[in-house]
């Protein structure tokens, strides 16, 4: 029995990213530094995907995700037209605190993310999400994948938390511990995640 495999990407690093501000929906353009983790995990990609055929890049609506899906597709080979859209792997919608640091969330909403830090999976950010809001669209994005695919998911960090918590069943605890850097893809195949590092 044929099995998905899915490669799983972050965006490249982007000015926000350096400047320690919440992105959600909002966007920012790729630093050179992401650029060049964009290319890395490219040529990472591939090598992993040398002998694959019918490989498909589905990707975050956002242009941070969009820039580096577009990296990936012409390293590959592949035309923009071969990246489908998908907005149920945006990032986790930071409502009003987007575009602010920590800094100015708490000038502005005093006590608000010391109440979400109390209960991170419940609290929903005003005018945003909560990390169950963020869950219930990771499962539903893995519900669409077919067995028989390679694809490669371009999205974000904390969508990406909660695609790997689902895929793999782990705890609230633990999904919400997970990291993704920039330069790190995750291979999610046959109930199992690899991490890959991509030099």
């Amino acid at each position: 029995m044929v099995e998905e495999m899915i490669y799983l990407v972050r965006h490249g690093e982007t000015i926000w990213n350096l400047e320690g501000r919440r992105q959600g929906h909002l966007d920012s353009p790729l630093t050179d530094r992401g650029y060049a983790q964009a290319k890395a995990v490219a040529q990472q990609l591939s090598c992993e995907l040398e002998n694959r055929k019918g490989v498909r890049i589905i990707s975050s609506p956002l242009g941070r995700a969009m820039t580096t899906a577009l990296v990936i597709a012409q390293h590959l080979s592949l035309t923009q037209n071969k990246i489908v859209s998908e907005p149920l792997l945006s990032e986790h919608h930071m409502g009003c605190w987007q575009g602010f640091t920590n800094q100015q969330v708490d000038d502005r909403y005093p006590g608000d993310r010391k109440r979400r830090n109390e209960n991170k999976w419940e609290y929903t950010i005003p005018g945003g999400e909560s990390y169950a809001c963020v869950y219930e669209r990771a499962v539903a994005w893995i519900s669409t994948i077919s067995e028989d695919w390679t694809v490669i998911a371009v999205t974000h960090e904390m969508i990406s938390r909660t695609i790997r918590g689902a895929y793999a069943r782990l705890d609230r605890s633990h999904m919400l511990a997970l990291h993704h850097p920039h330069d790190v893809v995750f291979c999610l195949h046959q109930g199992k995640i690899e991490e890959i590092v991509c030099d």
